[in-house]
């Protein structure tokens, strides 16, 4: 019984540090090292990167055990952020008839972080703006009531962050990103839940859009540097 909190810890800073470039892709992850930086035994240890090869932030190789996974590619991204276009918006529509001041206080603050990130790659700020954004979706779903469509969501959730910040998506994301949270809030706030789940298509469209062209460049880049060849 006294494991499972100790599962969700483990789950939880493991999942921020993939999240936050920490723990980079290929980083073999070692439970006999991670127990002992936790101050906790094996066992909620292995519970947690069971948990985290769901997700495919972690997988399991022969010889070599649970190593951090690579990132996703453009098939696996666009794959990614259809399943999100087939949850979210319905669960913003859902938060909106479900509004209190401590989720939508909670939901500004998210906001605020983002508007805060500077415009250094990788940056400590933009890090934050990130994982800020990543709150921002997380509560909603858990806001939506439906804890099986929350539950699904957190499966997927930090995807498309850890590629931004081990990529290093500019502030130009966190600044589109950020307005389009805005517009989500207006919309959750003022109890439309057609127009937090208009709002939500939008932003997710956009997100999609952004992402794929990020990939895209990062491709053209590494064929040039394969090359030999100078890129801009």
């Amino acid at each position: 019984m006294d494991q499972l909190p100790l599962a969700d810890r483990a789950y939880d800073v493991l999942m921020v540090e993939f999240m936050s470039g920490a723990l980079r892709p290929g980083d073999r992850l070692k439970i006999d090292t991670v127990a002992r930086k936790l101050g906790i035994s094996h066992t909620p240890v292995r519970e947690a990167l069971v948990r985290l090869e769901q997700t495919g932030f972690v997988e399991r190789q022969a010889r070599r055990g649970y190593v951090v996974a690579r990132l996703l590619d453009s098939s696996e991204m666009a794959q990614l952020m259809d399943a999100r276009l087939a949850m979210e918006p319905a669960m913003a529509a859902l938060a909106a008839t479900r509004g209190d001041e401590n989720f939508l206080g909670s939901l500004r603050s998210t906001i605020e972080t983002m508007n805060r990130a500077d415009d250094t790659p990788g940056g400590e700020a933009l890090i934050g703006c990130w994982l800020a954004d990543e709150a921002f979706h997380t509560l909603i779903a858990e806001r939506s009531g439906n804890r099986f469509m929350a539950q699904a969501y957190r499966s997927l959730g930090g995807q498309l962050q850890r590629f931004r910040i081990i990529s290093g998506a500019g502030v130009s994301h966190a600044r589109a990103a950020s307005q389009e949270h805005q517009r989500i809030f207006a919309a959750i706030a003022g109890g439309s839940g057609e127009d937090a789940r208009a709002g939500m298509v939008t932003h997710l469209e956009n997100a999609r859009a952004r992402a794929l062209a990020d990939l895209e460049r990062a491709a053209v880049r590494l064929d040039a540097q394969e090359d030999g060849r100078p890129h801009g």
